[in-house]
């Protein structure tokens, strides 16, 4: 397996088992570090997907002259120029649809729909399907490929390294923000 340019920095030293000498590449650690390398390379554009450009960044992709040849370019990529003829039909489609869901709901009856508290849903409990036939024989296999593999600890870690939580923010934060900026003073 290619290893330059994927397992760098702090993953070297999770990424192998063994002494160096007899060491041994770890396949988990090995996909979390590829599907990074690949994150990167995907964002500076350095490799390319095929239909990749569905999800591009079009502020920095459009072409210069894209405001004035707009409907040019919207013929070329078989796209709808107006936004309308995109959305009455989907609003339509899904009128209809969640009309022919209220009319089957009272059909149902393991759905009750009480009309304390504005529309309370209670579903009663559905019997237990039947184990699938192969699971055990899967999981024993998964168990003795790949061992018992802490996934939890192996997101918490990825976490971590690829500074994730520096792009989230607390809910508490912003409640507190608000509540703070918006309350006059005491006093």
């Amino acid at each position: 397996m290619p290893v330059a340019g994927i397992v760098e920095g702090d993953w070297v030293d999770l990424a192998y088992r063994g002494e160096p000498a007899n060491s041994r590449l770890l396949r988990t650690v090995y996909e979390v570090c590829l599907f990074r390398t690949l994150r990167e390379r995907l964002r500076c554009k350095e490799i390319w997907v095929e239909g990749a450009d569905r999800w591009r960044n079009p502020e920095q992709d459009l072409p210069a002259d894209f405001e004035d040849r707009r409907g040019v370019y919207y013929a070329k990529s078989a796209k709808l120029l107006a936004s309308d003829e995109f959305i009455e039909p989907l609003r339509r489609e899904m009128t209809a649809e969640l009309e022919a869901l209220q009319q089957a709901l009272p059909s149902v009856a393991w759905l009750k729909i009480s009309t304390r508290r504005g529309g309370q849903i209670t579903l009663s409990p559905l019997d237990a399907a039947p184990e699938p036939r192969n699971l055990r024989r899967l999981k024993a296999q998964i168990r003795t490929r790949w061992g018992v593999v802490p996934l939890l600890d192996m997101l918490k870690e990825t976490v971590l390294r690829i500074g994730l939580l520096e792009q989230a923010t607390s809910v508490t934060h912003r409640y507190l923000r608000a509540h703070i900026h918006n309350t006059p003073s005491r006093g």
